[in-house]
């Protein structure tokens, strides 16, 4: 569980706008060249064995979007490097860090020894894999602040207009599991009877740690670190719409259901403010918008570089109809 989450935050700029991976000594064949720079066929397929799974179980269309993505990370590592936009080690190690505090691995050596026993992928593999999602980012904040302008009168009128919608809240939860070893009846009774003794005025925090099958928050009686909104998609539907009414300190008096079993939610605290919600609100005003300038943005570059592609992908009719919309 652990590794998944260290993975996510890994490969989800993977998906979101492919990142270049480097540090394999052999590169194998070249599939792609850039503006005269090489993308070679070991970082296409560590890159589906990452995603997919050693099989390489990936439709042609999913590997085409992975293609694609290689060649759009080249872009930004070319247009990074021209605006002197650089990320050092000390970056990388930074970055690190954090990954290591919010998914509680030991150190990095432990870090690096979980991806290299899981996936053989060694240290140079990961730290290029890092760096390059660090320089989409910068690159994606330096295009925003001169391409897009942040107008505040906008910001506040959309809070005005509906407070509620930007309410945050950071959350902790204990989760009674319904799988094979324990039925859903079984476990709905349980998680009842420990909102009795939360009423009863029990510790959640001492009964998450007895008690909650989630073992990534339970060691840290239940804390589910970070605030979140009604947007959220981290979390499943119905943990998101039951913690955002709650107000600060109060819990769910009936469990919730979700696909991994009966929640029970406290409200550690509760941001409502427009001034405690102000980022939020312009993220959620001016995220679309940011996100369509700098597609656009990488889109140009497309359009003004000298790609050359040379491996091509068996669609079919309905694959080819779905890269078309």
């Amino acid at each position: 569980m652990k590794l998944f989450k260290i993975l996510s935050v890994l490969f989800v700029s993977v998906l979101l706008g492919g990142v270049l991976l480097t540090g394999c000594e052999n590169k194998g064949e070249v599939i792609a060249v850039v503006n005269g720079d090489n993308i070679y066929a070991n970082d296409f397929n560590n890159m589906i064995s990452g995603l997919y799974g050693t099989s390489g179980d990936a439709t042609e269309a999913e590997k085409q979007s992975i293609y694609e993505s290689l060649i759009n990370s080249k872009l930004i590592e070319q247009e990074s490097k021209a605006r002197k936009l650089s990320i050092s080690d000390k970056d990388i190690d930074a970055y690190l860090q954090q990954v290591i505090a919010a998914n509680g691995v030991a150190s990095k050596d432990d870090f690096y020894k979980q991806l290299k026993d899981t996936y053989g992928y060694n240290k140079d593999f990961v730290d290029s894999l890092i760096k390059s999602s660090m320089e989409e980012k910068k690159l994606y904040d330096d295009v925003i602040s001169k391409d897009v302008k942040i107008d505040e009168a906008v910001i506040k009128k959309a809070y005005d207009d509906n407070p509620s919608k930007y309410k945050m809240v950071e959350v902790s939860h204990i989760l009674i599991a319904v799988d094979e070893t324990q039925t859903k009846e079984v476990a709905l009774a349980k998680a009842k009877s420990l909102i009795a003794r939360l009423n009863a005025g029990e510790d959640f925090a001492a009964l998450a740690k007895a008690n909650s099958a989630d073992t990534g928050s339970s060691v840290n009686g239940g804390v589910m670190t970070g605030y979140f909104g009604s947007d959220n998609t981290t979390y499943v539907p119905e943990f998101v719409a039951a913690s955002v009414k709650l107000n600060k300190g109060e819990f769910t008096q009936a469990p919730v259901l979700s696909q991994f079993g009966y929640h029970i939610i406290k409200a550690d605290d509760v941001k409502s403010s427009f001034d405690d919600v102000k980022d939020y609100v312009t993220e959620i005003v001016y995220g679309p918008i940011k996100e369509k300038a700098f597609i656009d943005f990488i889109d140009k570059l497309a359009k003004d570089a000298k790609i050359e592609r040379k491996i091509t992908f068996d669609l079919t009719k309905d694959e080819v109809d779905t890269t078309k919309q």
